[in-house]
């Protein structure tokens, strides 16, 4: 039977080509990265990759008026960009505006030098 996509049969598991890589089965004493024989697990011709890492967000809710929310709209279909990269870029380039200090790696305030700093 095909799949929605039309692509194949779902009946027929697919074939890799010959010499494509086939991972090795772990056995429970093992580790991920190492097999029984104490060879790696990572592909013949691939270093092993430390994982993506993104920046830690945090969700911001607010109202905003229709017309901004069509034009946001607009133009995140127009150049495929997401709400959420389009709201974090502008509020930074707003907050940098408004001279507004930025956040070190403790995620403590920056005051800036010889400018004042902000009242709580």
């Amino acid at each position: 039977m095909p799949n929605p996509r039309g692509l194949g049969n779902r009946s027929v598991p697919a074939r890799k080509p010959a010499g494509a890589y086939e991972p090795q089965v772990l056995s429970p004493t093992s580790t991920e990265d190492s097999l029984p024989g104490g060879e790696a697990a990572t592909p013949p011709g691939v270093s092993a990759l430390e994982p993506k890492t993104r920046p830690e967000k945090e969700p911001l809710n607010t109202r905003v008026l229709v017309s901004t929310s069509q034009r946001l709209e607009w133009f995140t279909k127009e150049h495929g960009y997401t709400v959420t990269n389009v709201v974090d870029v502008a509020l930074q380039e707003f907050l940098a505006r408004k001279g507004v200090p930025d956040v070190d790696t403790l995620r403590e305030i920056v005051a800036r030098a010889g400018g004042p700093e902000l009242a709580d």
